[in-house]
């Protein structure tokens, strides 16, 4: 239970901050916003550890998952066995790399592993093992017949009657050999990147909010006291409701009330905004800020290329994401000794083939 151990001991580290709230494998339960703010009047929701569903809500977290998900899922598995110095396509042994028993396809498999380790940082695989390979020793090898996505809620780590890390799949112990833990290089983008997550929502908020009212600040001066308290609540919801109109741009003061206009914010700086989110998404998830439409300053001396960026993509931002999952899927206990498990990225560097990738039989 060595991998177990490790995501149990790094889950207690993390108890103190916002692991337990935002993971997937957390075992304090997760309320729902809308609810606790039914529950609680005077809670702020907004500053509560935002959730996948929110997160993804954020243009620039939406393009770079996107982009990571669908060049990685759509990369063929390949199982090469190396002997005596010589390395054998082996896949055709390995069937589950390349099918599945059920209607999660391979390509869905992989897009909603990839998903996982964006936000949570690990995913879990359920497997089918076939009979021994040896029947006549005693712990001979399973080989794996079939490999599904366990989806985040439906699983989590907790403790057996011995206080020793266990996998519970819809609260019910799973076997060591039933299933394969993949862990990233990275804690999960809602583990570490809250305060980006809502800096970004904010700067949404606030560009909407501008787009509503291109006013940045209204003064309704009142010049006489003939209005009290409820009169002038009223004046100010009835104007600025006026204002969200689509005819909003006219209107029309009451006798005693002069339209004052104070400050005015460069919506430069709302575009500057969004692409820092940009910037700032594509380094904690190690992808260039050109691949995911963003903008870089450079100096006059610096030239770069499309295709330069998209090889650098490939070569230096990918493998974050893909050695972790093929470096996962290449020990003893998922392929035989001397096997590992790769990601075939022929494709990427060379022009389709009529055939494209193997997919479902």
């Amino acid at each position: 239970m060595a991998v177990l151990d490790r995501v149990f001991r790094r889950i207690n580290a993390a108890s103190s901050i916002l692991l337990p709230t935002t993971s997937t494998h957390s075992v304090v339960p997760q309320l729902p916003q809308m609810v606790i703010r039914d529950l609680y009047d005077d809670a702020d929701v907004d500053a509560l550890p935002m959730m996948r569903e929110e997160a993804m809500r954020i243009p620039a977290v939406a393009r770079t998952r996107n982009l990571l998900v669908t060049t990685i899922a759509r990369m063929p598995l390949r199982a090469i066995s190396h002997s005596r110095g010589v390395d054998t396509d082996v896949t055709d042994k390995h069937t589950w790399l390349f099918r599945t028993d059920s209607v999660v396809s391979p390509y869905e498999r992989m897009a909603w592993t990839v998903d996982d380790l964006i936000f949570y940082g690990c995913s879990v695989w359920l497997l089918e093992r076939g009979a021994p390979e040896d029947p006549t020793t005693p712990g001979s090898r399973r080989p794996i017949i079939n490999a599904e996505w366990c989806p985040p809620v439906r699983w989590e780590i907790g403790v057996d009657d011995d206080n020793e890390p266990v996998l519970l799949v819809d609260e019910v112990p799973i076997a060591e050999d039933r299933f394969i833990l993949i862990n990233s290089p990275f804690e999960g983008l809602i583990n570490i990147a809250q305060r980006t997550l809502r800096g970004a929502r904010d700067i949404e908020k606030a560009w909407v909010g501008r787009i509503r009212n291109p006013l940045p600040l209204i003064d309704l001066h009142r010049t006489n006291d003939e209005m009290d308290e409820d009169e002038v609540e009223k004046l100010v919801k009835d104007w600025s409701t006026a204002r969200r109109q689509d005819d909003g741009a006219v209107a029309s003061t009451p006798e005693g009330v002069e339209l004052n206009v104070h400050g005015e914010i460069k919506h430069e700086l709302f575009v500057e905004g969004r692409n820092a989110i940009r910037t700032d998404i594509g380094s904690f998830l190690n992808v260039r800020v050109a691949m995911i439409d963003g903008t870089i300053g450079v100096d006059s001396l610096t030239y770069t290329t499309k295709d330069g960026e998209r090889n650098s993509f490939y070569e230096f931002d990918l493998p974050f994401w893909t050695d972790a999952i093929a470096a996962r899927l290449s020990l003893d206990d998922v392929v035989p000794r001397g096997t590992r498990i790769r990601f075939d990225m022929y494709e990427a560097h060379n022009l389709p083939t009529p055939t494209g990738a193997r997919v479902e039989d």
